[in-house]
């Protein structure tokens, strides 16, 4: 069944999220001890700032995890490996380093985009102001972006979501 590789997908990315979940578990550990041992208030961080930092702590180490696993000679993630999945070019050749670097840029966009939208909104509750609707539209769109990632998966025919057909990659059984 050819949607056994969309199940099999889904439940790869599970895994890695995991991953990505201890990973987020040890960042905040280490935010919380350095911020008491070097007496840094969390708070006082403004918008830029807190942005480049929560890209450069979180979303760029993601990225990279996908990118330098994918480009292994597993051609997969930790997860994909467990279901005997590998990331490919358009025609099942193996993907270059650039070619699955913008692969995972596209596909973490709707992450990153909803990290700038929160942190936007809790400067505006720190603040005791009222967040503009352009935030939690933002919010809103950046979720409806992964859906549509997701969608795009499911009835492609080829089942390949939108970052991979931006970035000539698909995913295959190995």
């Amino acid at each position: 069944m050819k949607n056994s590789i969309v199940i099999k997908r889904v439940k790869s990315f599970l895994i890695d999220y995991l991953i990505i979940l201890i990973y987020i578990g040890l960042l905040l550990g280490a935010t919380l001890l350095l911020s008491k041992t070097f007496n840094i208030n969390l708070n006082s961080f403004d918008l830029v700032t807190g942005q480049l930092t929560g890209f450069a702590t979180l979303t760029l180490p993601v990225i990279l995890y996908f990118t330098l696993s994918e480009w292994s000679r597993h051609s997969g993630t930790i997860g994909k490996s467990k279901f005997h999945l590998q990331v490919v070019s358009h025609n099942c050749n193996k993907a270059g380093f650039w070619q699955l670097l913008f692969r995972n840029c596209i596909k973490f966009l709707p992450w990153e985009l909803a990290h700038f939208f929160i942190f936007s909104l809790f400067q505006f509750f720190r603040n005791n102001s009222e967040p503009p609707n352009w935030i939690l539209y933002g919010l809103v769109i950046s979720q409806g972006l992964a859906v549509i990632y997701l969608l795009c998966m499911i009835f492609n025919k080829s089942h390949r979501s939108i970052y991979e057909l931006f970035s000539f990659t698909r995913v295959i059984q190995k």
